[in-house]
């Protein structure tokens, strides 16, 4: 053998080793891309979409450069199989599992609107509930709060202003008590209080309520006191009486529908 042919001897050797670890590190690329395929597909990222092929293209480098030629080495036993065996792959989905799909979607849409429906409702409906029951609850205290009041206005005037006191009280009656008050108690008590230069000051003693029939019908008990001046009798004089009041809610307002002296 000549001096020549060792160096050449040694570059082919080195050419045939850098071509076998190029070869394998193809190789060993192949099969990350392999791997990330598979695992891709059974996450569901390509469901309902048609399988990828491989093509020539995914064969090439990173670099776009063709596979190094064959060394002349056989490849180890099994790795053209590896290459030509593709990733598991999921069916795309077909036109009746679409379909099913979408039923169970509408069903399950309608079932929601449904529900959220009776839920809703119920809220309403509880809502309700606890509005009555506190108006009936509130009753007691502001229908006597509100009778004894009216009670007082009505019982307090004096002669030079008793027509526009009385017209007043009016409106805080309801029937029956107010048609009995504007026919038979304004024109009476009118007349007397100008005739004898009457000046009346009443006070409710005292207020409880007597019976709770619902949330818009109170009966009270009042203890009322009055202070009498005449011009014959100018000194005041005091009288009580106890009265039981009917209140009726009427938009929101009490009013007194009827009165009778114990």
């Amino acid at each position: 053998m000549s001096s020549n042919d060792v160096p050449d001897a040694r570059s082919a050797r080195r050419a045939q080793r850098e071509a076998e670890r190029a070869a394998r590190a193809q190789r060993k690329a192949d099969a990350a891309r392999e791997r990330a395929l598979a695992a891709a597909r059974a996450g569901g990222l390509f469901e309902g979409m048609e399988a990828m092929p491989r093509t020539a293209a995914a064969d090439t480098t990173t670099g776009g450069e063709a596979e190094p030629a064959d060394s002349g080495e056989a490849e180890p036993a099994g790795t053209e199989r590896a290459r030509a065996t593709p990733g598991p792959t999921r069916e795309p989905l077909d036109s009746s599992r679409r379909r099913r799909l979408t039923v169970v979607l509408a069903a399950a849409s309608a079932v929601l609107v449904v529900v959220t429906g009776l839920t809703s409702w119920q809220y309403v409906e509880a809502r309700g509930d606890a509005a009555t029951e506190q108006r009936v609850a509130d009753a007691p205290a502001s229908a006597t709060d509100a009778a004894r009041e009216i009670v007082t206005q009505m019982f307090t005037y004096d002669h030079r202003t008793v027509d526009s006191e009385l017209a007043a009280v009016r409106d805080r009656l309801a029937d029956p008590a107010l048609s009995e008050f504007v026919e038979q108690s304004m024109p009476t008590v009118a007349s007397a209080a100008k005739q004898q230069e009457a000046s009346v000051y009443a006070t409710v003693a005292a207020a409880a309520p007597q019976e709770v029939v619902d949330a818009d019908n109170v009966t009270v008990l009042l203890m009322l006191n009055r202070m009498v001046s005449t011009k014959d009798a100018p000194e005041a004089a005091s009288s009580a009486s106890r009265l039981t009041v009917s209140m009726v809610r009427v938009d929101d307002t009490w009013r007194l529908g009827e009165l009778e002296a114990l």
